[in-house]
């Protein structure tokens, strides 16, 4: 069995990148597209209702899952250094009106209120849903947990990471004319949006379905063209057309956030939805190549070209030796007389907005940010690391605290990607030395992560972002340990961090009269997983530990004795491991483990506890029960084992 059974912290980062970290595209689709989609579909599922095109784009963005063969997205950085990735993710997503009027409905229209980032109570009662209605996700229950906690379609100022990077018309030829698709982008750019969202940077693409067994190709290219000549715009056309009677079968919800979820549950109670999508291998080929062709031809380049501006006109200036004395000049001789110490603690020529609690979408602050955020997008996290800590300065002058909270936030998140990144180009990885360690943790994450929880949670009152910056903090830590086997650095630090999201999660959900265990069992999972990979041996050595079923077997029980000799059988030995198994935290991973198991047992969720008991072989015998002190009917194991021959022998009378 592999030890210990859990989440790959690779993975976490992977999902991390896909689900947060990555290109937010904003949808419109005509009357007719939707028509004409549906009319293909419709017979393969059912007549589905929440069949749309959105929800179709929205699952093919994922092109790490759906992919095509060979397929590659080149990417060249700020050094002009050119990467190929085997992936590069995009989610799809409603205009941002529609995202904002989301927001504003559940904040009663107090625009300036900054929202939770997720409800911990919603939450709780989705993973309590999920641990009894799926036992098949027992390995897979804190990927759905972290999965939610890092989802969210939440537009804010602070981060650019929700602001669309692209508008998407999706269009039916011939039903859709030019003057349709005219009156569409003209009806969008009249929409109001946020002070802090520049229009301007939008790439705006079109997305034309037809009928390929009906239209040629030339017609498509010459309306193409004439959308280019007339709009400006460019355009892929996506032949859709029912050929294939070969389906392959897709799930619906992947990415959903917890409240989205929620109300699928509610709605399966009154009427049985389906999860998943019937989609033709025919279409599907069709989305896949062409929104690869999309990402690579127009998405990418747009967001490069875009970087290159910024950093030339915004960045570069505003580094150089006189941009750094008319920063100065602007701090010491600030001409502010008002008595109002309220008012002279915000500075008079700060573009931000105090009541607001934003910067304006001109300010180089802002736009600043946004080049931070897209060079991470782009996998560029050493030049994302330096932008962000140059712009923090500025918003420390400025005291726009959410800001400050949110930058050093992201700059332990890219200074961690970056140092993670290296496991790709590399077989053999010199670890970063102790004075760069030292660095990373006592001048970097310990101080940021204190201050931003206190931003978070003491002045905003939004302790939920706190909460996501703690359990991604730990997640790419994790990634570091296994990295380069320096487990030693940070185990204490992941304790700690894990502990405080526990006492958070129990400090909420007990205040609203709810008891905390689907969250508090989860969390105790993976820091039973965080002490079982600390592992103080080089990676030539761990083989040492890899024994089954116990690494506790007694060495010296069938040791023959000698003529004349007596031996004492209730003697005591020494583990066979006794020399290295001190260069191990298994005991104390299966200390966590227990107390997870305790929790379940709370819930009644015997496959939960049949999987963690696996987690604890190396520890205790849990094959048998034998006349150890932890299989006393009193002691925690005993009483799980007890439990579960309870539960066995009811499921046999039953």
């Amino acid at each position: 069995m592999q030890y210990p059974q859990g989440l790959d912290p690779y993975s976490a980062r992977q999902h991390l990148l896909h689900n947060t970290y990555s290109p937010l595209i904003s949808l419109q689709s005509s009357y007719n597209s939707e028509s004409k989609l549906k009319s293909i579909l419709d017979e393969y599922n059912n007549h589905d209702d929440d069949l749309s095109i959105l929800m179709l784009f929205k699952l093919y963005g994922n092109n790490a899952k759906y992919s095509i063969p060979n397929q590659s997205f080149k990417i060249t950085n700020t050094q002009l250094i050119t990467k190929n990735y085997p992936s590069f993710p995009i989610r799809f997503e409603p205009l941002l009106p529609d995202l904002l009027s989301i927001r504003d409905a559940s904040n009663n229209f107090d625009n300036n209120k900054l929202n939770q980032l997720f409800s911990i109570t919603s939450l709780e009662i989705l993973l309590k849903h999920i641990s009894t209605s799926d036992p098949s996700l027992t390995k897979g229950l804190y990927l759905k947990f972290f999965n939610k906690i890092i989802t969210s379609n939440n537009i804010v100022p602070f981060e650019t990471f929700n602001h669309p990077i692209s508008q998407i018309f999706v269009i039916n030829f011939p039903n859709d004319s030019i003057d349709d698709l005219r009156k569409l982008i003209v009806e969008f750019r009249n929409l109001i949006f946020p002070p802090y969202f520049q229009i301007d940077d939008l790439l705006i693409h079109i997305f034309i379905l037809y009928d390929s067994s009906q239209i040629s190709d030339s017609d498509i290219v010459q309306f193409q063209n004439l959308i280019k000549k007339n709009l400006s715009v460019n355009s892929t056309s996506f032949p859709i057309n029912n050929d294939n009677n070969q389906l392959i079968q897709i799930p619906k919800n992947e990415y959903s956030t917890i409240e989205q979820d929620l109300q699928i549950i509610s709605l399966n109670r009154s009427k049985k939805i389906s999860s998943s999508l019937n989609i033709p291998i025919s279409i599907d080929t069709v989305l896949r190549n062409k929104i690869h062709e999309y990402i690579n031809k127009y998405l990418i380049p747009h967001m490069q070209k875009k970087i290159r501006i910024w950093d030339d006109q915004i960045l570069a200036p505003k580094k150089s030796f006189t941009g750094r004395i008319f920063s100065v000049s602007k701090k010491f001789f600030n001409n502010n007389n008002n008595s109002n110490p309220s008012i002279e603690s915000s500075p008079e020529n700060s573009s931000f907005n105090y009541s607001g609690n934003y910067y304006h979408k001109s300010s180089t602050e802002q736009t600043i940010r946004k080049l931070a955020d897209w060079c991470l997008i782009l996998k560029d996290f050493k030049y994302a690391y330096s932008t962000y800590d140059f712009i923090k300065k500025d918003y420390t002058n400025d005291k726009a605290w959410v800001y400050v909270a949110s930058i050093q936030e992201m700059c332990i998140v890219s200074l961690l990607l970056a140092q993670t990144q290296q496991i790709q180009s590399s077989s053999s990885i010199n670890p970063p030395d102790k004075n760069t360690l030292r660095k990373i943790r006592h001048d970097i994450i310990e101080p940021y992560i204190d201050n931003l929880s206190y931003t978070f949670k003491s002045r905003l009152n939004v302790k939920t972002y706190s909460l996501k910056s703690l359990l991604i903090t730990n997640e790419l830590l994790l990634c570091m340990c296994v990295t380069y086997d320096i487990s030693g650095w940070w185990i204490d630090l992941l304790e700690k961090f894990f502990c405080k999201c526990i006492n958070e999660f129990d400090t909420h959900l007990v205040s609203n009269n709810q008891s905390l265990q689907v969250i508090r069992a989860i969390l105790y999972e993976r820091l039973g997983y965080t002490f079982g990979k600390c592992i103080y041996l080089s990676s030539d050595d761990r083989r040492y530990i890899d024994i089954n079923p116990s690494m506790f077997d007694k060495s010296f029980n069938s040791d023959p004795v000698p003529e004349g000799h007596y031996s004492n059988p209730n003697k005591l030995h020494p583990d066979k491991n006794n020399a290295i198994k001190g260069l191990t935290r298994l005991r104390k991973s299966s200390i966590w483990y227990l107390l997870s198991i305790k929790e379940w047992l709370v819930l009644k969720n015997f496959n939960q506890i049949l999987y963690l008991l696996q987690c604890i072989g190396l520890t205790y015998n849990i094959k048998q029960d034998s006349n150890d002190w932890y299989d006393k009917s009193d002691v925690l194991l005993g009483f799980v084992k007890k439990s579960l021959k309870d539960y066995e022998h009811e499921n046999q009378i039953d």
